[in-house]
């Protein structure tokens, strides 16, 4: 399966799917009345859209890109990088910035939880078909469930080497986290991403389940 080499499943879908629009939440506007795991709501969280907020997720990650809403159709993105940034030109002749590490959350509106499963379900075939997959599993961190891929990425017109990419749906939300490291990245992706997803707070405000 053909696929653009530093365009990977999330950054691929933010891409095809609208240019970064103006940031919808402001101070004091637009925020969800409390965390789903009973956390007061932090203001200084990375919010997607109305669906979640990030803690900063230390590791050396600092955020890129946040668009807070990307178009009409409720699709939310946003993205960290650790390391300083290197050109690359890939297999197409178009250059761009490559880090030590990139951690790429979306979180995508769909009609209801099923088509949000689906769309899940989408993705992690997508995932399978691109890399090697070394391993599968289920966690719960900070009580939401997520399915997760750890893979290498074998093509050698890829710049990262490995990765991990976490799963979910939340209410009609399907939520997608992957973090793709080189070698000279020194943290292990696993439990970076780990550390990524305990840090996450979902709105309550939303039906689950």
């Amino acid at each position: 399966m053909k696929r653009r080499t530093t365009i990977f499943l999330l950054a691929g879908l933010v891409l095809v799917v609208a240019v970064i629009a103006t940031v919808y939440f402001t101070a004091g506007s637009h925020y969800p009345s409390r965390a789903a795991d009973g956390a007061a709501w932090d203001e200084s969280w990375e919010m997607l859209g109305p669906v979640l907020g990030v803690e900063a997720p230390g590791n050396g990650l600092t955020l890129l890109d946040n668009s807070a809403i990307l178009t009409a159709d409720d699709i939310f993105y946003a993205a960290w990088t650790a390391g300083d940034s290197e050109k690359f030109t890939n297999e197409d002749g178009e250059e761009t910035d490559v880090y030590d590490a990139q951690l790429y959350m979306l979180a995508v509106g769909c009609a209801d939880a099923e088509n949000a499963a689906k769309a899940v379900r989408e993705w992690t075939d997508r995932e399978t078909d691109s890399y090697a997959v070394r391993e599968t599993g289920t966690e719960v961190y900070n009580g939401q469930t997520y399915d997760l891929i750890y893979y290498d990425c074998v093509s050698d017109a890829n710049p990262y080497q490995r990765g991990v990419t976490a799963f979910t749906v939340y209410g009609n939300y399907a939520v997608s986290a992957e973090l793709t490291c080189r070698e000279s990245y020194q943290g292990d992706e696993a439990d970076v991403l780990a550390d990524v997803l305990s840090r996450c707070h979902y709105s309550a405000d939303i039906e689950n389940g």
